[in-house]
């Protein structure tokens, strides 16, 4: 376990921080005010100039400039503040990196009490499926997931619907559907600790694109006693676009039911394949779900 510690949680940490800044539209979807807005905006400053004459300038009486105290109507221009899943993105990531050396240190200590801690052999072919819900970006995010493996392999299926405020303020809702399709292998799998290494395809399914890439995920659970799982998963895709998927909870097992929840981090990269210009999301929320286990 001592060998791939390090080299897991540093992955987790510092492949969140070191993600892309975030922009002010919204992933795959067109910049609103593109280069029609651009050429009316001309129009209307070319004919304002052309209609005043140099004459009635003159005759106009000229009044001062309104100053910033005196002008109850001044506005100061808009300043671009990170969101609120920005400003708590950094403390998320650390919490949930120190969840996750938490889990992988548990996994090497020795029970004390071997009567209190109660041992779950590993199925020859295990069924797992559930759902989870969660606040993400202002809106909500549903997941879904079903896997079918072996003591090594096995194949899984995740899917995530996000529902989003519109980025520019108008009526409705953006949504955003992530698929990813997964082939598993565990290299280490006894009845405390399984860690799952996985590659497949990953979809996203954005407002005005349709994004499809190679995708590479790791996973761990780990037993902490009883009934009692750390749970921890990273998931990243490159190449048309640039996904981040990064979890980590608790996890309780009352026989086939299991009931789950913890925090979750989302970075979505379209790269300028939209409309040129890169739009980047970075999501930061908590989810809980429940599934089984067969």
């Amino acid at each position: 376990m001592s060998t791939f510690r390090p080299a897991l949680c540093a992955t987790f940490a510092a492949g969140l921080l070191l993600a892309a800044p975030a922009a002010e539209a919204r992933f795959g979807k067109k910049a609103s005010g593109t280069s029609d807005s651009k050429k009316d905006d001309d129009k209307d400053s070319k004919k304002v100039h052309a209609a005043t004459p140099i004459q009635s300038r003159r005759e106009a009486p000229s009044r001062p400039a309104p100053s910033r105290d005196d002008d109850c109507c001044y506005t100061a221009p808009a300043r671009s503040r990170p969101s609120y899943s920005a400003r708590i993105y950094g403390d998320a990531v650390v919490a949930a990196a120190e969840l996750l050396t938490v889990a992988v240190e548990a996994s090497d200590a020795q029970p004390v009490d071997m009567a209190v801690r109660e041992q779950r052999a590993v199925q020859p072919l295990q069924l797992r499926m559930g759902l989870n819900v969660g606040a993400m970006g202002g809106g909500t995010a549903g997941d879904v997931f079903l896997g079918i493996e072996g003591e090594e392999l096995g194949f899984d299926v995740q899917g995530t619907q996000l529902t989003l405020p519109t980025d520019d303020g108008t009526n409705g809702t953006d949504e955003i559907r992530l698929v990813s399709m997964h082939v598993t292998w565990a290299p280490v799998s006894t009845d405390r600790v399984r860690w799952r290494v996985e590659g497949g395809l990953s979809t996203a399914h954005a407002p005005d694109v349709l994004f499809v890439g190679p995708s590479l995920a790791t996973s761990m659970e780990v037993c902490v006693v009883g009934p009692l799982d750390l749970e921890a998963r990273v998931q990243g895709t490159a190449g048309t676009y640039r996904q981040l998927d990064a979890s980590a909870g608790v996890a309780l097992h009352l026989g086939a039911l299991n009931l789950r929840g913890g925090v979750r981090g989302l970075i979505l990269d379209d790269a300028g394949q939209v409309d040129g210009v890169q739009h980047v999301d970075r999501f930061v929320g908590p989810y809980a779900g429940a599934g089984f286990v067969f």
